[in-house]
């Protein structure tokens, strides 16, 4: 089945992503007299810390102060499912010998389960704040702050496992379904591999941390686009004790960690992507260097923000390529899920490279890039970079989502219908009302690609009616 984003992407250059970020830990509210919904995103990464080294991996947590930029109440209840959930990734770019960059997601936690809001002002003056010192709800314009240790309290994470990041739902209390042993130290918190922060190994890296909440009243309200922030950390110490780790900078408010990548790399684009019109979010990044052999290197990262569905396959057109290369950060402290690498295979009747983990039909705990994690994938290959599809499919459902991106093959052949505006496989009824919906726009709509939508695009759609496929 090929599922057409009919909310279309969202390209973002370095300037638009510098510019959009706030400078500063502190937000304005929002909200509007008429709508009334709550609306939490993560303030401020406000505090670090490390807890020790075991077997080669060192585990930190990272503080957050969460705000309630919207008009109502957030519910903060400990003692149902109605609370947020917290996660926390690392994340580190490189430039490579090549002179070309990649980011790669290193090290995630299990999910902080929520109790007790405050209501301080972060967010500015806390206008409407629930009642008593340790409320159940988070006041409007209030803000909420949980320390490092907090948000390290072992017994107090959660499986990711359990989180339906779509909905905000998981089932109370946690652990029910899930193998809920760890080892002592690094067991739930944030782990990484202490060589993947060693210096001699990395010394162009840059490191950056990340926080992201996800809440059921939250996710109702259709607001789980910006649940996620980043902020920059140095890296300090040595690898026999670990690395400590330090904030700098400012907490770049609901911007999720590969926006990192473009903040390092001005020649990062990042696109993104909505599977449908509430909280099912996912972001695609891309740059490409020309090799000092004139052939070229392509790296490409996928990051899940909140789509429940998650992804299992990801293809490129592509002839010879070579010096393929992937990363994803492993799950830990007893996740069901898998931590395997995923395939690459040359499919020589579509001309695409693959890069694919199980179907859900073979292993629902397959290493998808589930909800707030990222994968990142790269090659060599001798075609220069044009402007193309890639594609990617949803591990629940087997959905084919195009990707409008920088591709290199510039001989790949569109499968879709001229006139199949939508590109659902067939030109129909719905490319023609699309056409006249946006008579004189340009768009999806404009079939020829001549820059608005007019009577030549109507002639193409009729003359291509019933067509499904070339």
């Amino acid at each position: 089945m090929n599922l057409q984003i009919v909310l279309g992407t969202v390209a973002l250059g370095t300037t638009a992503i510098l510019v959009g970020h706030m400078n500063s830990d502190a937000v304005a509210a929002r909200g509007d007299d008429e709508v009334t919904f709550p609306d939490v995103i993560v303030g401020s990464l406000q505090a670090v810390q490390k807890f020790g080294t075991n077997g080669g991996i060192t585990a930190y947590s990272v503080g957050t102060t969460s705000c309630n930029q919207g008009n109502d109440f957030l519910t903060w209840d400990a003692g149902t499912n109605q609370h947020p959930t917290i996660g926390q990734n690392m994340y580190r770019v490189v430039t490579l010998d090549n002179g070309c960059s990649r980011v790669e997601h290193i090290g995630m936690s299990w999910l902080k389960h929520g109790f007790c809001a405050l209501q301080e002002t972060l967010c500015g003056p806390c206008d409407n704040p629930a009642s008593g010192g340790c409320a159940d709800s988070l006041g409007w314009n209030c803000s909420d702050p949980y320390s490092s240790g907090l948000n390290g309290q072992q017994t107090n994470l959660g499986p990711r496992s359990e989180v339906n990041a779509t909905t905000g739902f998981f089932p109370f209390p946690f652990c029910q379904d899930a193998d809920c042993n760890y080892p002592p130290t690094i067991g739930r918190r944030l782990q990484v591999l202490t060589s993947d922060m060693d210096p001699d190994l990395w010394p162009t890296a840059e490191y950056f941390v990340e926080g992201m909440y996800v809440h059921p009243d939250d996710a109702a309200a259709c607001q789980g686009h910006n649940n996620a922030s980043y902020r920059p950390i140095n890296v300090s110490g040595t690898a026999n004790q670990g690395f400590t780790i330090s904030l700098t900078s400012t907490t770049r408010q609901t911007r999720p960690g590969i926006y990192a990548w473009a903040e390092v790399d001005p020649n990062v684009r990042i696109e993104t992507y909505d599977l449908s019109e509430c909280n099912e979010r996912f972001h695609v990044a891309y740059t490409v260097c020309e090799n000092p052999d004139g052939t070229y290197h392509y790296e490409y990262a996928i990051y899940n923000l909140n789509c429940d569905v998650g992804f299992s396959k990801f293809a490129v057109p592509v002839g010879d390529h070579a010096n393929i290369f992937q990363s994803f950060a492993p799950y830990h402290s007893s996740s069901p899920y898998t931590n395997n690498e995923w395939a690459s295979n040359m499919n020589d009747e579509t001309g695409l490279l693959e890069f694919s983990c199980e179907t859900f039909a073979e292993n629902e705990q397959a290493n998808a890039i589930r909800w707030n994690t990222m994968h990142s994938f790269a090659f060599d290959t001798p075609d220069p970079p044009v402007p193309g599809y890639a594609t990617i499919e949803t591990f629940k459902t087997g959905e084919q989502v195009e990707l409008n991106l920088l591709v290199p093959n510039a001989n790949f052949v569109d499968p879709y219908c001229d006139g199949d505006v939508n590109r659902d496989g067939t030109v129909d009824g719905t490319d023609l009302a699309i056409c006249l919906g946006f008579w004189g726009l340009p768009g999806d709509s404009d079939a020829n690609e001549d820059g608005t939508t007019d009577g030549a695009d109507l002639t193409i759609v009729l003359a291509n009616w019933g067509c499904t496929g070339k």
